[in-house]
């Protein structure tokens, strides 16, 4: 298995998680290892917890760091930190990274079932040993759920169009991504010029599938409360919902309010 993983905003990730001899530092969506790659070789001693959920992504990281001794790969929601530092006798961590979204290996792989361009079942699921795939979400999920959830994570102005679309290829038989894909843009009047008009509608459903608002609010709260006194936590977002998530959690621990 082969990961090809550029890390997005790598050099202000090292700056601004800096700290002064860090002892700790927790990796929440390891993904492919390009930060935790940047921010270990600039610590050679801090001992790292390098945490995700999918089982191909935890697999290439043991392999990747497995002659350092300070590195442990765990397979885990993000939100277990609490349970995961209590479990290695760690009290307080130094610096702790989350970057947020889906990775590009996920996407370029066809039957994870992500993408928009490639044709595998419709699947999503960031952690394979859960059961419960895109396909079984639009199967259970009702129309007005779906058009909520799509008018929430995607800001989509034709979420009803769109909800009754996929609910109706879902009875018809559709299981691919590219059935659904085509489904969306025959369902959408209106969508931004050079963007697929299929790309927020499976983000959005990808989010609900995965939980991915309620792991982030679960790993804020706890996230911040393991940091120690020197210590920093950084996100990483991708999406308008999270951003307002992550910018009010800091804004509202910045002014003073209880937590």
């Amino acid at each position: 298995m082969t990961f090809i993983h550029c890390p997005v905003l790598s050099s202000e990730v090292v700056e601004h998680l800096a700290v002064e001899n860090p002892e700790v530092y927790v990796d929440l969506t390891s993904g492919a290892g390009g930060h935790a790659g940047l921010i270990i070789d600039r610590y050679p001693e801090v001992k790292a917890f390098l945490i995700d959920r999918d089982i191909e992504s935890v697999e290439h990281l043991r392999d990747k760091f497995k002659s350092n001794v300070n590195v442990k790969v765990i397979k885990s929601n993000a939100s277990d930190i609490d349970k995961i530092l209590f479990l290695n006798k760690v009290v307080k961590a130094d610096m702790i990274l989350a970057d947020l979204g889906v990775s590009s290996h996920q996407l370029d792989t066809p039957e994870r079932g992500f993408s928009v361009r490639h044709k595998g079942l419709f699947d999503m699921r960031m952690d394979r040993e859960n059961d419960f795939t895109a396909l079984d979400f639009l199967r259970k999920v009702n129309e007005t759920e779906l058009k909520n959830i799509l008018s929430r994570y995607a800001q989509e102005r034709e979420s009803g169009r769109v909800a009754a679309a996929l609910k109706k290829a879902v009875l018809e038989g559709a299981e691919t991504t590219l059935e659904f894909a085509e489904t969306i843009r025959g369902a959408k009047r209106f969508f931004p010029k050079g963007i697929d008009a299929a790309t927020q509608v499976f983000m959005a459903i990808r989010m609900a599938v995965n939980n991915e608002v309620g792991e982030l609010e679960k790993l804020l709260e706890k996230s911040f409360a393991l940091l120690s006194e020197k210590g920093r936590l950084g996100i990483i977002t991708f999406h308008s919902t999270e951003d307002r998530i992550v910018k009010k959690f800091f804004r509202e621990r910045k002014e003073g309010l209880p937590y």
